[in-house]
């Protein structure tokens, strides 16, 4: 946009007469850069521009009692033309103003972090990885897609890069193992189909433990992290998921469940179907219906949504951050997990709170310059990332 099509936005945001259709133009054009939204806090400081307006209205009172001490027919003029004149002056101001912050305001102290510093690409490749119930670790990235047998007789399949395949094993021959499934920080997501048929995705920074094959009678999967899954009915055989102090009991249904060590909170969230939560130190019992999300807090108190943001919940699973009015700091252990980088807060840094949705294959530095646009700064120093004001 021109200087005096800002400008004009500018003066209407400040007399309140902005169409709807400006207001987000105005907006759009706020939220493209740094300089702009401060700009525009500045420009919608009323108390400043009151002091910039008192100060051209001082002089130009002054220039015209000088002429008025000249000449008395100045005196008519000045009467009829007071109002008017105040007007042109405060509306040149405002121009002047705009236009001097717009055009030929210093440089930004702070430099975008994707100017000068190294960037970390998003995750490209699956770094997960298999722990057998003797410590053996087994790297799906080792693993030839399409080849039987490669995990010790247990009958797991890799498909592609992100998929693992384990074939139920009917003949009953093999006992049960523990098999641990870990997708560490910086690694792309995994989708799992296990023993029984039952799908399962799971997210970076997540472990899942469960027996290879399931034992006859139970169905119970352990989960560290976030994960989401479709689980096949079999009503003669329960299906059960541990996080921390909760037990979920599942027929056949569809959840997501986040449950990372560094969080101090779980969130169970249906889909459809409906699941049974059990706390095992307080013994106390939820039962959710699709659509409604329970959140446990540190004290182990549940409280139940009825309306849970089901988009924002899978965005992982469509390679996504969506963000809604979600707090900074979960935030940045989302993107910690993600790029695989330690985030640090070496100052207080205010309550902040964002709304956006952003595609999880950009860079680390794609996504904090959007975040600067806020008025948030960053320092990555390696893999250390620094929060500051």
């Amino acid at each position: 946009m021109s200087q005096k099509q800002i400008t004009d936005l500018l003066l209407k945001h400040l007399y309140g007469e902005l169409t709807a259709e400006e207001a987000a133009t105005l907006e759009q054009w706020r939220m493209s850069n740094e300089e702009n939204n401060a700009l525009f806090a500045e420009f919608s400081d009323e108390e400043k521009v009151k002091q910039e307006l008192s100060a051209l209205l001082a002089t130009r009172s002054r220039i015209w009692e000088q002429l008025d001490a000249h000449t008395g027919s100045v005196r008519t003029l000045r009467r009829s033309y007071q109002r008017p004149l105040l007007v042109a002056a405060s509306i040149s101001l405002l121009l002047m103003v705009a236009g001097y912050l717009l055009w030929n305001r210093p440089p930004s102290s702070h430099t975008p972090i994707a100017k000068h510093m190294a960037d970390i690409p998003a995750p490209a490749a699956n770094r997960a990885f298999i722990t057998l119930r003797n410590g053996q670790k087994i790297y799906i990235d080792s693993l030839q897609p399409g080849a039987d047998g490669q995990l010790k007789g247990t009958g797991a399949q890799k498909l592609a890069a992100d998929q693992l395949v384990y074939n139920e094993n009917t003949d009953g021959n093999h006992r049960p193992e523990l098999n641990t499934i870990t997708v560490p920080k910086g690694s792309k997501p995994l989708q799992v189909t296990l023993p029984d048929g039952s799908d399962l995705w799971i997210n970076v920074a997540t472990s899942v433990s469960f027996m290879v094959p399931f034992p006859k009678d139970t169905r119970m999967v352990h989960v560290t992290g976030e994960a989401y899954f479709d689980v096949a009915q079999n009503a003669s055989k329960p299906f059960t998921v541990q996080v921390r102090n909760e037990v979920i009991h599942v027929l056949g249904t569809t959840f997501n469940v986040q449950s990372y060590e560094d969080e101090s909170i779980t969130k169970t969230t249906l889909v459809t179907g409906k699941l049974q939560i059990n706390q095992t130190k307080t013994g106390t019992m939820n039962v959710l219906n699709s659509g409604q999300q329970a959140i446990t807090q540190s004290n182990d108190a549940v409280i139940v949504k009825d309306d849970a943001d089901l988009e924002e919940v899978l965005s992982w699973k469509q390679d996504m951050f969506h963000f809604r009015n979600e707090e900074l700091k979960s935030i940045m252990n989302q993107l910690g997990r993600w790029y695989d980088i330690t985030v640090v807060y070496p100052r207080n840094i205010p309550n902040r709170f964002f709304t956006a949705s952003i595609s999880r294959r950009k860079s680390l530095s794609e996504v904090l310059k959007i975040m600067e646009q806020n008025g948030i700064h960053f320092k990555l120093e390696g893999k250390t990332l620094m929060v500051m004001p």
